[in-house]
């Protein structure tokens, strides 16, 4: 965690308790001191009182209330509208880029273009992005009733007369270019629907749906690309993220031999759910214990007892700041006169590391992810390791918008998505695995499985938060 950090700053402001030291095998992080900015023109100091940061009992991380976080993430919606938008629209090479979405069947990247106060789009809402060429910016603006907070100027129609209202609009700019949400591989380009189309393209007339083009260049590029303060305040989503993971893997909720694996993931589903926080899938736990699990009876619950001895495997995100998180830790349950983990187990850590490692030096700006994944794949197989890699972009989505590196079904590399080049400021999930001998299990072979989300930067790769690379050990 870096001193001074955006995030921090604000909460510390707010008056909140300083970061305690992770009671966790991560990095040490250190608490901010200093004066936050203001976001959106509005001072920290200037919230109201009922808003301050909450801290969870025996917790320790201060966490924003939706209140607060409503002015952060708008200021980066408006933000990355006038900064990224314009470059990202001339890479793809499109004038005029239309979104249209419904309530409850949103186009995936309208989350990314919403305020806090929205949690789907209303009715039927038409959203028209208009370059308007070098130094004069991109205008937004909403078909329809609906300004969301004020992040677009609407042309105002009737809601039943919207697309005469549309037509009005590409007329009086006459793009040449115009990008629409629709792609075969990318999913997260892929948000019009087949009835919406129609309806744009008789609305739009010969002349106009014309010059109708797939926008997944530029959806991708808006939705991976990610701000400076947004990957300063990423690093505390993702502390919170490890924290409630060195809560689950420590004898506050594992009583070796009565707590099952399913007891501890609904434990973390509950944290999540307690601390005012979102998800995107239920988190899982699984064991890998000497012998194998194979005839062994399940718990009534449908989980496996944790025993001592057992290493315990966990997947688990969260959703905060409308940013998710992806992880995959590892904990170690000590069995009598144990204080530390077998060496065999570590020394599979420890080729997980060093897979994250290769994977990130051949994933390089300007290299495409199937690139990425040949080099890592030859170079661990050179070094003698047994690796599987399958990284994914994060941040919007869970599973976000960007170059994948391998997949588990592709480990030749992946058709199209995979070819895409990397850019900076982007986010990704470092998923893989190595399988690897224990020397105290008979040599049997365990799969050591890790997750963690690291940050493209301009400089290179950085892990958003540290990346494991000690066990967490269970009395």
């Amino acid at each position: 965690m870096r001193k001074n950090s955006w995030i921090l700053g604000i909460l510390v402001a707010l008056g909140a308790l300083p970061l305690a030291v992770a009671a966790n095998p991560l990095s040490a992080s250190t608490a901010a001191n200093g004066v936050a900015p203001s976001v959106a023109g509005i001072s920290p100091a200037a919230l109201p009182v009922q808003a301050a940061s909450s801290t969870v009992k025996d917790f320790g991380l201060p966490i924003l209330s939706h209140r607060q976080q409503q002015p952060i993430v708008d200021s980066w919606i408006v933000k990355r509208f006038d900064t990224a938008l314009p470059e990202l629209m001339h890479r793809a090479g499109i004038d005029m880029w239309i979104i249209i979405t419904r309530e409850y069947n949103d186009d995936p990247v309208f989350r990314s273009m919403a305020p806090l106060t929205t949690y789907a789009s209303r009715r039927r809402t038409i959203l028209v992005f208009f370059d308007r060429g070098p130094g004069e910016g991109v205008e937004r603006l909403s078909i329809g009733r609906f300004n969301y907070n004020g992040l677009f100027e609407v042309h105002r129609t009737h809601n039943e007369r919207q697309f005469e209202g549309l037509i009005e609009v590409v007329r009086e700019r006459d793009p040449q270019v115009i990008g629409i949400n629709t792609s075969e591989r990318w999913n997260h380009a892929d948000g019009l629907s087949a009835n919406e189309k129609d309806n744009l393209v008789e609305a739009l007339g010969p002349e106009y749906a014309s010059r109708l083009v797939s926008a997944e260049a530029l959806a991708v590029g808006w939705l991976e690309y990610k701000l400076p303060e947004q990957t300063d305040a990423y690093r505390n989503v993702m502390q919170v993220a490890h924290r409630i993971i060195a809560q689950a893997f420590s004898n506050d909720v594992i009583v070796p031999g009565i707590t099952t694996t399913d007891d501890v993931r609904w434990w973390m589903r509950q944290r999540v759910a307690d601390l005012g926080l979102g998800q995107w899938f239920h988190p899982s736990v699984s064991i890998e214990r000497e012998g194998g699990l194979e005839g062994v009876e399940r718990a009534a619950d449908g989980g496996y007892v944790i025993q001592r001895g057992d290493m315990l495997h966990c997947d688990f995100g969260i959703v905060y700041m409308g940013l998710n998180t992806d992880t995959q830790h590892l904990a170690y349950v000590l069995r009598p006169g144990e204080t530390d983990a077998p060496a065999g187990l570590k020394a599979g850590l420890a080729a997980g590391n060093r897979l994250q490692e290769l994977t990130m030096r051949h994933a390089v700006i300007g290299g495409t992810g199937n690139q990425a994944l040949e080099g890592a794949l030859r170079q661990a197989q050179e070094e003698g390791l047994d690796p599987m890699i399958y990284c994914h972009p994060v941040g919007y989505h869970g599973h976000a918008a960007g170059p994948p590196i391998g997949m588990t079904d592709y480990q030749e590399g992946v058709p199209v998505r995979g070819d895409r080049e990397f850019y900076q400021n982007t986010w990704y999930s470092i998923e893989l695995n190595v399988r690897h001998p224990v020397p105290e299990w008979g040599d049997q072979e365990v799969r050591f499985a890790l997750e963690e989300d690291a940050a493209l930067l301009e400089g290179g790769w950085d892990w958003v938060d540290g990346n494991q690379t000690e066990f967490y050990l269970i009395k």
